[in-house]
């Protein structure tokens, strides 16, 4: 079987997946539509730049970026799991492997595939995790609506996604209530659930649900939920994740 052509529609095609070229230096080439997706960052961003633009302030003092390249060039593969800065300087958690291979007339590069693990086909492997990690989810997740209650269930914050997702122009005021936000869902058989994810200490986990939206369509919801109790006693949040089906 000849695989020679199969890079280029995978490269292209690719959603999950975000793919930098680069030269041995860590000099970034071009990279795909799905790492300009997930990172902001377009080939007019970063060509000619070196790839250690992508770190966080830690890993460059520990010399990651050069360790990458090192291993890269000694045995062929280096692979790891860290914060991918994005254009918008947010801290992006993520796995990715780096591979040498030769192009045409024998000149080497360096691939790296790299999978955003805050991604909305990743968020699933986290609704056990850590506030921690949640707080990174909310901030830096295009496509999962989260809101966080109290142990009261007033309003502490919802994402960007989550006023899409319900055509809202504006955030709630912090303290408000579920049932005030503006739409039916919250006024109904979701406020039963979340009273009983308190009062048991169960959290939803997937639980289906069907909202209308404003232009009268139907949008399949799973629902899930966390707990964290916060530190320094200040109390618990409820983190719910709300991941629209397709």
């Amino acid at each position: 079987m000849n695989t020679t052509h199969f890079f280029e529609p995978y490269y292209n095609n690719a959603e999950i997946n975000s793919i930098l070229i680069m030269d041995l230096t860590g000099t970034m080439l071009d990279v795909n539509k799905s790492f300009t997706g997930n990172f902001g960052y377009n080939n007019d961003d970063i060509k000619g730049k070196n790839f250690s633009l992508l770190f966080n302030a830690f890993d460059k003092e520990n010399g990651k970026p050069q360790l990458e390249l090192a291993t890269v060039a000694a045995t062929g593969q280096a692979h790891d799991e860290n914060y991918i800065v994005n254009k918008n300087g947010e801290a992006v958690w993520c796995m990715g492997e780096a591979l040498l291979v030769e192009g045409d007339e024998g000149v080497k590069y360096i691939v790296k595939d790299i999978v955003n693990l805050q991604s909305k086909k990743q968020v699933q492997l986290f609704i056990n995790d850590t506030e921690e990690l949640l707080e990174r989810i909310f901030h830096s997740s295009k496509d999962v609506a989260m809101i966080i209650l109290d142990g009261s269930l007033k309003i502490e914050r919802v994402n960007a996604a989550f006023l899409q997702l319900f055509d809202m122009e504006e955030a709630p005021a912090k303290g408000s209530r579920v049932a005030d936000l503006p739409h039916p869902f919250w006024k109904e058989e979701i406020k039963t659930e979340l009273r009983q994810i308190l009062v048991n200490n169960s959290p939803l986990k997937n639980r289906d649900f069907i909202i209308d939206t404003a232009a009268g369509e139907k949008k399949k919801l799973k629902v899930s939920s966390k707990i964290i109790d916060r530190r320094l006693g200040l109390g618990r949040n409820l983190f719910i994740i709300l991941d629209e089906v397709y």
